[in-house]
């Protein structure tokens, strides 16, 4: 049985993102190499930063429970839109950086990998992990 912990309201309107506590107030457009106006962040920028994002957390308890930590850890996000008639695809390619992990980096990155419940929702196909 799931319990749920929080979440999270976000609406986006034509060119913005706003969160209900308004702790996010965001310009969102497409790229000026998509033919937007390329003013403010866009989707894309948005699932890497919170792709990379929940990764980290994870390997944060990932490390922790095996004596490590993530002091100088980085994910490095790409997130790359592909056309894909009809529509768009999206594929993931995540680089991982844990210089003080403890004993395995790679056990660590599988352990945060099976908590994380962004890259646990994404077609794993679509989903490229690297550790640095």
């Amino acid at each position: 049985m799931t319990n749920d912990l929080y979440t999270a309201v976000v609406t986006a309107t034509p060119g913005s993102a706003r969160s209900d506590d308004g702790a996010l107030s965001l310009d969102v457009n497409e790229p000026k190499t998509l033919d937007g106006p390329g003013e403010g962040t866009n989707p894309e920028q948005l699932m890497a930063a919170a792709l990379g994002s929940c990764l980290l957390d994870s390997l944060r308890i990932a490390a922790t429970s095996t004596g490590g930590s993530t002091e100088g850890a980085q994910v490095e996000t790409r997130v790359t839109l592909a056309n894909d008639e009809p529509g768009y695809t999206a594929r993931y390619a995540l680089r991982v950086t844990l210089p003080d992990a403890g004993t395995d980096a790679s056990a660590v990155l599988e352990q945060a990998l099976s908590i994380c419940p962004f890259t646990k929702t994404l077609d794993a196909s679509a989903l490229d992990v690297q550790l640095a």
